[in-house]
């Protein structure tokens, strides 16, 4: 298994992007989970000092009870920059805080391949005849129209952007049967 590493704050790894950003490539970062209280940086704080050196988080995966982690890399210069961290890269930018190779990183991003993530370029509705199937199960739909716009449009999205119908309405039995159980769809759990 790869070297995870724990940082107690966003300081502690900042520190590391400076030392390594350029001989690492790619680093294994540790989270603790909120509940065992341990000092450690946050999702949101690591992917800012990502886009400082231009660096990018990738897929995260449990650990274990406690923690769990997220692969980061130097971003390659094809590579998609999501709304989000576009405007996270122009707040860091107004700060002070990117390094000379997060606004290279930057500087390289082409804008056909930039906010081109599916769910952000569209706002996904459900068909009718989906919509009415949720209906049908009345702690789903009620579970699934109070989930936080984000969850709701992610949800929405996976179901609707399969190609095929039979994976649509395998994906939408998923999602109500998620919704019954006052669960988000296994794509959203952490």
């Amino acid at each position: 298994m790869d070297k995870i590493i724990f940082f107690k704050t966003q300081k502690d790894l900042r520190k590391w992007f400076e030392k390594n950003h350029e001989t690492e490539k790619e680093l294994f970062l540790g989270y603790y989970k909120v509940h065992t209280k341990k000092p450690t940086v946050t999702w949101s704080q690591s992917v800012d000092e990502a886009i400082c050196f231009g660096w990018i988080d990738g897929i995260r995966k449990s650990i274990d009870d406690e923690s769990y982690q997220n692969r980061f890399t130097p971003r390659r210069s094809n590579s998609n920059w999501s709304a989000i961290n576009i405007d996270k890269y122009h707040k860091l930018l107004s700060l002070g805080l990117v390094h000379k190779k997060g606004k290279e990183a930057f500087g390289k991003k082409k804008d056909e391949k930039s906010k081109t993530y599916s769910y952000e370029r569209v706002n996904p509705k459900l068909s009718k005849e989906y919509e009415n199937e949720i209906k049908k199960n009345k702690t789903a739909w009620e579970y699934f129209n109070n989930l936080a716009p984000g969850y709701k449009k992610i949800s929405i999205h996976w179901v609707m952007s399969a190609k095929q119908i039979k994976t649509q309405k395998s994906r939408l039995k998923i999602l109500i049967e998620s919704s019954e159980e006052l669960k988000k769809i296994p794509l959203l759990r952490s």
